[in-house]
């Protein structure tokens, strides 16, 4: 099966999902170490368009699904799912699938996030948590709980918004949002406008992101385009930790605190970065009113002149690797793949079909960052299908149709990839009419999963759990041993 519309004309001759082998097959797929193998975990019908993916402590994948992408916002009128997928033999291979929630407002949501008994879901205008209040993981308005904790964020059908939940090592949740822009009152009472030039095409909340730029927040400071934020769980006391982005999909929150995020381009200068703290990223004018391409000086290439780096005041720009649309983020600490991997950093890129890999080291106030290819399709880079190629189809093999949306260590300690399969990324543009999706894990060859059992009830469960090679996990446990009061010390 060489093209998009021959598994479109199969599919529908089928009548049927599409098989497990009609997805990108393992043997296309390369591994920067040969002891590491990748197989497939899930795939449709169990899952759609996958856009985001967490785990619970029983290392049960929880994916938020974009079947409703932007022009094809009303596909499923019921809207998009939240969906549970659960390995119950211990093979290697989902076996249950179940609906947390699904409702009409949920349209293509960035995020999904398990803390605790919380599930939060990032669905521009708002940032909903989902209390499972009985534990049978699906949501029931009658006996749950369902609260908008944050709304204002602009961008209902589009990528430049509101983004996925991690838990830090402080206990606060860091979330970020692209350049669609902001306005939004948090728990404590205080108001946060945030805007720039870029235009989404729309006032759907009353306002223009055009319209706020440049002016001042609550907070005293002037902040502009996309940026990341920490705050409390209750959605109290934000705190704008960077700015000036473009659209930065996620973010990876490091056990030391170090923040790691991707960066989308404008042309092609797509980039891995570290961000510190209280960053500016450099994408539009300090006032928010222009964008980088009118204050180029003369001489100044793209990569340099986008991300202001001859400004004082522009944050060190990371690994600049040209054209491209990256996603899903996440930073390997301890796990299945061994002490050769320690501080694995891994970044999505579905415009290139790659799983970026860094190793990153300290340098100077930056952290250098070494590209290397972890997981890949297209090791020749004959890309198609995406915007820094015109979004022309070019020839629709299989190995362009990788688009991995996002990558997250499980509580076992291996790597998980979702993988939106389609022929186009970018542009707010799909092609894949099947909403096909993949799960696929990267582990040693012949691992065997084994989830340690979690007791968050208990002071040495909670501390046990503070292990887990997976972040929100961490945060889950933080949350456990902090009800232990003094016993925790």
């Amino acid at each position: 099966m060489k093209s998009h519309y021959r598994l479109a004309v199969l599919l529908a001759l089928a009548g049927r999902a599409l098989a497990a082998e009609t997805a990108v097959p393992t043997h296309l797929l390369k591994l920067a170490d040969p002891n590491l193998e990748v197989t497939v975990w899930a795939s449709t019908p169990m899952i759609k368009n996958p856009t985001n993916l967490d785990f619970d402590p029983q290392g049960r994948i929880w994916v938020a699904e974009g079947v409703n992408y932007r022009g094809h916002y009303n596909r499923q009128p019921a809207g998009d799912r939240i969906v549970i997928l659960e390995d119950s033999d211990g093979d290697g291979v989902a076996d249950k699938q179940s609906v947390f929630v699904q409702e009409p407002a949920l349209r293509a949501p960035m995020g999904v996030a398990v803390i605790g008994n919380k599930v939060v879901v990032s669905m521009a205008p708002d940032v909903i948590v989902y209390t499972d209040v009985n534990g049978d993981r699906k949501f029931d308005p009658a006996v749950d709980k369902r609260e908008v904790i944050l709304t204002g964020f602009h961008g209902k059908s589009h990528d430049h918004t509101i983004h996925s939940v991690t838990v830090g090592p402080d206990g606060q949740w860091y979330w970020n949002a692209g350049n669609c822009g902001a306005m939004f009152t948090d728990r404590s009472g205080k108001t946060f406008r945030i805007g720039s030039d870029y235009s989404p095409g729309s006032a759907e909340l009353g306002w223009h992101p055009t319209q706020i730029a440049g002016q001042r927040s609550d907070d005293g400071h002037v902040w502009i385009g996309g940026f990341a934020a920490r705050m409390n769980p209750d959605g109290s006391g934000v705190h704008i930790i960077g700015h000036n982005f473009r659209n930065s999909y996620e973010q990876t929150v490091t056990s030391y605190g170090d923040v790691f995020q991707n960066d989308n381009d404008d042309p092609p200068a797509c980039r891995t970065a570290f961000l510190m703290e209280y960053g500016n990223a450099g994408f539009c004018s300090l006032d928010g009113q222009r964008s980088w391409g009118a204050d180029r000086r003369p001489g100044q290439s793209t990569p340099v002149a986008e991300w202001r780096q001859e400004d004082p005041g522009s944050m060190p720009s990371g690994d600049v690797y040209g054209g491209g649309s990256p996603t899903g983020i996440a930073f390997y600490e301890e796990g299945a793949l061994g002490q050769k991997y320690r501080g694995l950093l891994l970044s999505c890129e579905p415009g290139r079909n790659v799983v970026f890999g860094y190793l990153p080291k300290p340098d100077g106030a930056n952290f250098k960052l070494e590209r290397f290819n972890f997981l890949t399709s297209n090791s020749e880079e004959a890309f198609s299908g995406t915007d820094f190629k015109g979004g022309s189809r070019g020839e629709q093999t299989l190995k362009v149709m990788f688009r991995p949306s996002d990558v997250a260590v499980g509580p076992d300690g291996a790597i998980y990839v979702t993988d939106w399969f389609d022929a186009r990324v970018g542009g707010h543009a799909d092609w894949d009419d099947t909403t096909y999706g993949t799960i696929y894990r990267i582990a040693p060859k012949g691992f065997r999963s084994k989830v340690p059992p979690a007791q968050f009830d208990t002071l040495d469960g909670a501390l046990a759990a503070l292990k887990s090679p997976s972040v929100n996990i961490r945060g889950t446990a933080q949350e456990a041993v902090l009800k232990h009061g003094d016993k925790a010390i």
